[in-house]
């Protein structure tokens, strides 16, 4: 046995084992170093202003990519041809090519997009400057910025995830499926929309009505 176990250690000695430190995922500054900066388009400029005059009115200096893809989808929905393609999701309306706009802009004018997944509760935030870029290039573009100042409008007081897939949820509801028993057909939507109570769902009707984004006969 001796024999065996000398002729093992024997084959043992010329075996290198080598430890490498983990160096985890590559940085977003990393994977935009060799990247040229995009030039900015109008649906840019509009999602980092959009984006831009939501956080002013918060304490965060982030915003959830949740909260972005209800942005641009009222944006959308207000007129703006973003060529955006949103389809009926978990959280609510998801846009499904928007991924393609924030590989595009991530770590030039908006940075957490590269940080791992599509997560909902991701937090994005605005590279320095950006805004001031973005609000340049849109200075003349009046009707982009009247379409801005509307979904601002709307969502004035919404601000948060919970909020914004509500808005965007109802919305959605009533333009795609129907303007009666929105609170039967949202809950239809998935388990997940029972976190809306039917109070909730009414005050987000009341909103969506009051400044002309869904029919004013929409009913509960």
């Amino acid at each position: 046995m001796n024999t065996k176990i000398d002729s093992a250690l024997e084959h043992l000695k010329d075996v290198v084992i080598k430890v490498f430190e983990p160096t985890g995922a590559p940085s977003a500054e990393a994977m935009v170093r060799n990247r040229a900066v995009p030039n900015m388009t109008e649906g840019m400029a509009a999602l980092v202003s959009l984006t831009k005059r939501y956080l002013d009115g918060l304490l965060d200096p982030f915003i959830t990519l949740l909260e972005i893809h209800k942005l641009m989808y009222f944006l959308q929905e207000s007129g703006e041809p973003l060529k955006l393609h949103y389809i009926k999701y978990h959280y609510g309306p998801y846009a499904t090519n928007l991924s393609h706009v924030f590989n595009r802009i991530e770590g030039h004018m908006l940075s957490g997009y590269a940080d791992g997944g599509d997560k909902p509760d991701k937090p994005i935030k605005i590279i320095p400057g950006a805004d001031a870029d973005a609000a340049a290039f849109l200075a003349q573009r009046t009707e982009t910025i009247a379409r801005i100042n509307r979904v601002a409008e709307l969502i004035d007081g919404f601000e948060t995830p919970f909020g914004m897939e509500l808005l965007a949820t109802v919305h959605w509801v009533v333009k795609n499926e129907g303007r009666d028993n929105i609170i039967n057909r949202t809950y239809k939507w998935g388990a997940h929309k029972r976190k809306f109570s039917p109070r909730q769902i009414e005050i987000a009707i009341s909103r969506l009505s009051r400044y002309g984004w869904i029919d004013a006969q929409a009913t509960t």
